[in-house]
């Protein structure tokens, strides 16, 4: 369990966030966690406390973070992340929305990832049905949590990819730059120096 998030945060300084996509993925991971476990005493998946503590391990094994992080190594890695989309005429430096970046980003890899997760989640089921005591309810869980991690992903993870790239356009908007008790920025929407006494 321990290796799993350190794999995790070790793709996510790949990609060029310390922190924050880090937490993107945690956040996402818990709340499908905690969504699943009123689902699954609304479905009568026995959930005994001591059971799930002990196979906790094994869920953020099972769940793992393989699939967020190739959304967004697909969404970091769009060639219009960091240039502007037009080169020339009128919209020249205009950057992709953020929307279409994601979308983009889903077009790409969104079926590979759903169909990991529907792989996955049969391959849990089957096990769910099985007679062996524990084998059964650990599969049930771990199939209905995957099932509600893929509607996160595809909605709350997105919303979030799509806040950090927002934000990295806004940082990449306006470059600005000290030098000698002076401001000089760059605007990159326009292309023209500003250079601003203080």
């Amino acid at each position: 369990m321990h290796t799993t998030f350190i794999r995790l945060f070790l793709a996510s300084r790949s990609l060029g966030s310390n922190f924050w996509l880090t937490t993107a993925i945690l956040s996402s991971s818990t709340l499908s966690f905690m969504v699943a476990l009123p689902i699954a005493g609304y479905l009568r998946i026995p959930l005994d406390p001591v059971s799930l503590i002990e196979a906790l391990p094994f869920l953020v094994c099972t769940v793992g973070f393989e699939k967020p992080l190739r959304l967004a190594r697909t969404v970091f890695g769009h060639p219009h992340l960091m240039q502007p989309a037009i080169q020339g005429g009128r919209l020249r430096g205009q950057m992709k929305p953020a929307p279409d970046l994601i979308l983009e980003a889903l077009d790409k890899a969104g079926n590979i990832i759903v169909r990991d997760y529907a792989l996955e989640i049969a391959v849990l089921l089957i096990g769910a049905y099985s007679k062996v005591g524990g084998l059964k309810e650990f599969c049930a869980l771990a199939a209905l949590l995957l099932t509600v991690d893929c509607g996160a992903t595809t909605t709350f993870y997105v919303a979030i990819l799509s806040v950090m790239i927002e934000v990295r356009f806004k940082s990449f908007d306006l470059t600005c730059l000290w030098v000698s008790g002076v401001l000089f920025c760059l605007d990159c929407n326009c292309g023209i120096y500003i250079v601003l006494l203080s």
